[in-house]
């Protein structure tokens, strides 16, 4: 297809959202740091992201998805060796070795891992007409060495995260409830073990005062209470943009990060939020309806498993701003702060306008591609 044929193809409504969150989200950085010199800190590093996001994402979409199946294991060991190299090499950056510092930038290597694992769950979905015990198990050896080694950083949050997607992916494969039951009592055997021996004591807080938030106001709880407040104070209108107390003020920490849906909230109001929640939809509703018009399994879980980071990444970090979740660190697809974030959720909004445009020709994979499968 010619670059015209792929701009005419692609799902525009799905993009028109898209943009609308991340001009949101630029915004909401401007309110956070129009202050400072716009041309040296967080603002220009987010336009120069999202100038690479955008780049990549329209190669993403303009490449045949099927072509993609050839390359899964070297993508796949090119994210874990991001993980290793964190691993041995990466500087502590609040509380975590997550990130590589590249030429002033932070890098997140499990960010990018996300996309190899639903490149390479989505090659063995393929493969098996119907989720298995044997597709459990290579499964579990797909995504058991990175998710060993983003707990090790530690990063709970992306961990989870991926467990997520995996067992959504399985479910969707139509994995037997009794394997699904099994997969809950190794999940709570694993979580009763990483309490003693793997969780720090700041991560014990949080599940702590997740579960009771007024036990400790002033300390582990802190974050909580001041994004309620915030989320509380802006009413239906907001009290407009740049000028709310707590996000202004530093009450509010990580306002343009981990909890910028609560910022949203005090400066934009309850309207503000519900445009949130309607670009988020329209996003999730789209990519459901170009999962459900193609019959190749390897597209369809593709964009199964993009439905599933967005889906997951929106609950958790919503729940989080409103005390509802314990907070993880998990950023708002689109929306937080973060180049590493971003780029990687571009990538894989390019990927499923791929299966879009590709799968348009007819509801199966086109003859001249599949022929290389």
């Amino acid at each position: 297809m010619t670059t015209r044929e792929v701009l005419r193809s692609l799902d525009w409504l799905m993009i028109g959202a898209v943009f609308l969150l991340v001009l949101m989200n630029l915004a909401m950085l401007f309110s956070s740091t129009y202050t400072d010199d716009l041309l040296s800190g967080r603002f220009l590093r987010q336009i120069i992201a999202i100038v690479i996001a955008v780049i990549l994402a329209f190669i993403f979409a303009r490449l045949p998805y099927h072509k993609l199946r050839h390359y899964v294991w070297p993508i796949y060991a090119l994210g874990f060796g991001g993980l290793v190299v964190v691993f041995l090499t990466g500087h502590v950056i609040r509380g975590t070795t997550s990130r590589l510092v590249v030429a002033g930038f932070q890098i997140q290597p499990s960010e990018f891992m996300k996309i190899a694992l639903i490149l390479t769950l989505a090659w063995l979905s393929a493969r098996h007409t119907r989720s298995s015990w044997r597709a459990l198990v290579q499964s579990a050896l797909i995504i058991g060495p990175p998710i060993a080694l983003i707990l090790l950083e530690p990063d709970i949050g992306v961990a989870m995260l991926i467990l997520t997607l995996w067992a959504g992916i399985l479910v969707f494969g139509g994995l037997h409830w009794s394997a699904i039951f099994s997969l809950g009592v190794v999940g709570m055997a694993g979580f009763i073990g990483a309490w003693h021996w793997l969780f720090a004591s700041y991560q014990k807080a949080r599940i702590m005062v997740f579960l009771d938030p007024s036990r400790d106001p002033l300390g582990a709880s802190y974050n909580i209470v001041q994004s309620i407040v915030a989320l509380g104070s802006g009413r239906l209108f907001g009290r407009g943009l740049g000028h709310g107390p707590q996000s202004q003020l530093s009450f509010l920490p990580e306002r343009h990060t981990d909890f910028i849906l609560a910022s949203i909230g005090e400066e934009l109001g309850f309207i503000g939020i519900a445009v949130i929640i309607i670009l988020y939809t329209i996003i999730l509703w789209r990519i459901l309806k170009i999962a459900r018009a193609t019959r190749d399994p390897f597209g369809r879980v593709l964009c199964v498993g993009t439905f599933l980071i967005i889906l997951v990444s929106f609950m958790v970090g919503a729940g989080m701003n409103m005390g509802i979740l314990p907070v993880t660190g998990v950023p708002l697809p689109m929306l937080s702060y973060g180049g590493s974030n971003l780029v990687s959720t571009f990538v894989l909004l390019g990927i499923v306008q791929s299966v879009h445009v590709y799968s348009k020709w007819v509801q199966k994979p086109p003859t001249e591609i599949s022929e290389f499968s």
